[in-house]
């Protein structure tokens, strides 16, 4: 996807990602309830620990919060330790041309990005937008260059 093929900020969906409780628990229910048993689980960072599965051509992520962790998940953690929250849908930007047009597309939109940054040395940039007024969840915008582009390939298929 270049920027000039870019005609809207839902294009590259790819993630629903959701919060939890335990992640232990969810995980089981969701395997339980809907036949998904495959997750690859990590730490994502010292405040989060995060599941991973695709189902078809879907990731989902199972996000459990710890102290510290940005005030945009605490609202989503439900109740019931073996139920999910969506939080955010995500989105996979294709290449430098378009990680730019979808900076501008979220600026000229007035959206708040109240999460925005890189890791792993600039190879794994994200934004969150703030979508909530319009989707009832955040978007998530990810672009990967270099060893970033292989972090999902670990992630099992159900």
């Amino acid at each position: 996807m270049t920027a000039d093929r870019m005609a809207t900020l839902f294009d590259g969906f790819y993630q629903m990602g959701f919060v939890a409780r335990d992640l232990d628990q969810a995980t089981d229910a969701l395997a339980r309830r809907f036949g998904i048993r495959r997750f690859r689980r990590k730490a994502s960072s010292p405040f989060m620990d995060a599941a991973h599965a695709w189902v078809g051509s879907t990731m989902l992520e199972i996000i459990q919060i710890r102290q510290g962790a940005p005030d945009i998940y605490e609202a989503y953690v439900p109740d019931e330790p073996s139920a999910v929250r969506l939080h955010h849908h995500g989105f996979r930007v294709a290449d430098a041309a378009a990680w730019e047009e979808v900076n501008r597309r979220i600026d000229e939109a007035g959206l708040a990005t109240p999460m925005r940054g890189a890791v792993m040395d600039g190879q794994l940039n994200y934004i969150y937008a703030d979508t909530r007024a319009d989707t009832g969840v955040y978007s998530e915008y990810v672009y990967l260059t270099g060893a970033a582009t292989s972090i999902y390939d670990d992630v099992p298929h159900n």
